[in-house]
């Protein structure tokens, strides 16, 4: 049988029953940082993990405003329902530097390169919690992991009994429900959990840059169903089909406001077995993701995306103090070209990954790990008359090592310091490498077959301490960061034998680095009350080409990124009552807005603010609890970035469990 038993250098890996891990060491397990299970004191990288009770006292609507409360997560929120995320600086509109996962299946959109966060297929009352891993981890998950990792973890329908049903309505015209349902049996057990949502975009002003577009209503549903099977003693099956539909306003890649809409549907196996050659695991899904979308500055595009995935591992032993992991994985992801139709962009990526923990000493251990890509680029199809590439200039191979290093030293039973050294990718989307392409008399647009990948290097020094006096922990980190060949999807031309002679394209625009510090404290009183503060000071310095400089081009990350983020919550809990705080404030900054007919951007004052998040709840019965919630209640509207005001909204929620 399966059994996740842990110690310190346990092999067991993946199928791992997280209440029981923590429960027995009281505190939260991860196995993002490196495959296997780790305490989060115990890994090897910078892990923030926000818990199911957290995630349910947060008082939040969506996954972006749990995240908006964790320490170096930076949220733009631009409307009701869309927000973009980012770790440690280097957010942008349609992010695309952090990869999100929902239990290692990757939710990441690689057509444009970004996460349709609204378009999720989880209710949050189906995640058991939440793991952010800050810096490069492409070493264990590849492309795309270039800033840091959202991995969502569900509860495990073998191991967890959940079910839970909410009906919410608010400001905004909000009604939205949810329902998560745990069927046990013999062997097994199956979760399916499904949720619906429909309200009102922000009624504040759209900047002029952004377009007059009309904003349309906005909607979700999703449906998951997630199986995890006992087929003997060794070995676990498990399987997962989700499906989705969202419709919203957002603000597109080049600032302008758009009507996007999005379905998505997936399927997934995996088979787990102990064997005698290690923990063997074999996992193979596929992702369907289409994208239409209405802006006020393009014509209409449409995506249909399409990634297959296979994926194999061993994790395995080598004596006692030695655990390995050795993978291979294959990829494969195409899309259609739009808004001109008839061709397509794929590419098919061969993997090779290891990662090495060795338990040097008792209160010393280091983790390495290594990744190799191969990826194949293609096209097939149709181009435009004088279009300035043929197919054979998409034959064309990029091969890519990444890596990570962790020294993880338990100075003492309260003190834990690590030395971390990261190597991460961002890979060009599939619009960058050409999928968007726009042909017409007046105006020309494409990617093209030879975008380059930005190359992310991480430096960082981390200071864990146990504060048993306060019930609570310091966390401090030190950061550099560095990144080399940033893009973006304007600023590069490219003669065409075509009118009007010329097309505009993704262009390299040079490096950018970061330095930093984290601080948090967070502890608790009296038995009920808990608190936490956090502060992160950050200063970016861009090294951009003088066509790029000043935000010029869609991009900028020296002026955008604020210095100074401060985050504190206090909460109170007693018999059925629950009342939590959350004050999140940012020093002034700038935001990028476009020029007109997407001929470039500017940057645009954004003043320091302080928002207030807060949640009230009364347990009405042992079954039946109803709660306040409300976000940014300090003000009617808010700039919070260079789109509109991010407006005052209340909900009422009454949540059963059964």
């Amino acid at each position: 049988m399966i059994v996740a038993v842990y110690h310190t250098q346990s092999a067991r890996a993946q199928t791992i029953d997280y209440a029981a891990l923590q429960g027995l060491f009281n505190q939260p397990v991860t196995t993002s940082a490196t495959g296997s299970p780790k305490t989060e004191s115990d890994v090897p990288v910078n892990v923030e993990i926000v818990t199911a009770d957290e995630i349910r006292r947060s008082g939040a609507r969506d996954v972006p405003g749990v995240l908006r409360h964790v320490l170096g997560v930076d949220v733009m929120r631009w409307n009701s329902d869309n927000a973009d995320v980012g770790i440690r600086g280097y957010d942008q509109a349609f992010s695309p530097r952090v990869l999100v996962l929902i239990d290692g299946r990757q939710v990441y959109a690689d057509h444009y390169g970004y996460t349709p966060w609204a378009a999720l297929p989880v209710e949050l009352g189906a995640i058991r919690q939440i793991e952010i891993v800050k810096g490069p981890n492409a070493a264990l998950f590849g492309f795309n992991a270039a800033n840091g990792v959202i991995n969502i973890i569900t509860y495990n329908p073998l191991y967890d009994d959940v079910n839970t049903a909410s009906v919410s309505a608010g400001t905004q015209g909000l009604g939205e429900g949810s329902v998560v349902k745990t069927f046990k049996f013999n062997g097994g057990g199956v979760r399916f959990s499904a949720g619906g949502r429909f309200d009102d975009d922000y009624s504040s002003a759209i900047p002029a840059s952004a377009g007059n577009l009309p904003r349309a209503r906005s909607d979700r549903f999703a449906v998951n169903l997630n199986g995890m099977f006992q087929l003997s003693n060794n070995v676990q099956l498990g399987v997962e089909a989700t499906h989705s539909t969202s419709a919203s306003n957002d603000i597109d890649p080049i600032y302008s406001l758009a009507n996007d809409q999005h379905f998505t549907s997936s399927l997934k196996g995996q088979v787990t077995a102990d064997t005698g050659l290690g923990l063997l695991q074999g996992t193979v899904y596929h992702n369907w993701v289409s994208q239409h979308y209405l802006s006020a500055s393009q014509p209409p595009i449409a995506f249909a995306d399409e990634v297959t995935v296979a994926q194999f591992q061993d994790l395995f032993k080598l004596g006692t103090d030695h655990t390995f992991r050795a993978s291979l994985e294959y990829r494969h992801n195409a899309t259609d070209t739009s808004p001109f139709v008839g061709g397509r962009v794929s590419y098919s990526d061969f993997a090779v990954s290891g990662m090495w923990d060795w338990a040097i000493a008792p209160m010393l251990s280091w983790t390495n790990a290594l990744r190799w890509e191969n990826l194949h680029l293609d096209r097939t199809g149709a181009v435009p008359e004088g279009y300035p590439f043929t197919n054979e200039d998409w034959n064309r191979v990029l091969m890519e090592l990444s890596y990570s290093s962790g020294l993880v030293w338990k100075a003492s039973d309260a003190d834990t310091l690590r030395l971390i050294v990261s190597k991460g990718d961002q890979l060009p989307s599939l619009a960058g490498f050409g999928a968007i392409l726009l042909s017409s008399p007046i105006a020309n647009f494409s990617g093209t077959p030879n975008a380059v990948k930005t190359d992310i290097y991480n430096y960082e020094i981390d200071w864990d301490r146990t504060w048993p006096s306060i019930s609570g922990r310091f966390r401090g980190a030190i950061f550099y960061l560095q990144g080399q060949n940033f893009t973006t999807l304007n600023g590069g031309l490219i003669p065409s034998a075509a009118p009007p002679y010329f097309y505009g394209t993704l262009s390299d625009v040079g490096d950018s680095s970061a330095r930093g510090i984290e601080l948090s404290l967070t502890g608790m009183f009296e038995g009920n009350w808990r608190w936490g503060f956090s502060y992160r000071f950050e200063s970016v310095t861009d090294d951009f080409s003088p066509s790029a400089r000043d935000g010029k081009l869609f991009v900028d990350f020296q002026h955008v990124t604020p210095k100074h983020v401060v985050k504190a919550n206090l909460g109170w809990a007693s018999g059925p009552w629950e009342i939590d705080t959350y004050l999140h404030y940012q020093s002034p900054t700038r935001g990028l807005e476009s020029l007109p007919l997407g001929a470039g951007s500017f940057l645009s004052p954004v003043p320091d603010y302080l928002s207030v998040d807060a949640r009230i709840a009364y347990r009405l019965t042992d079954w039946a609890t109803l709660a306040i919630s409300g976000q940014n209640l300090g003000v009617p509207g808010q700039q919070q970035t260079s789109g509109p005001r991010v407006e005052r909204s209340v909900f009422a929620t009454l949540s059963f469990n059964y």
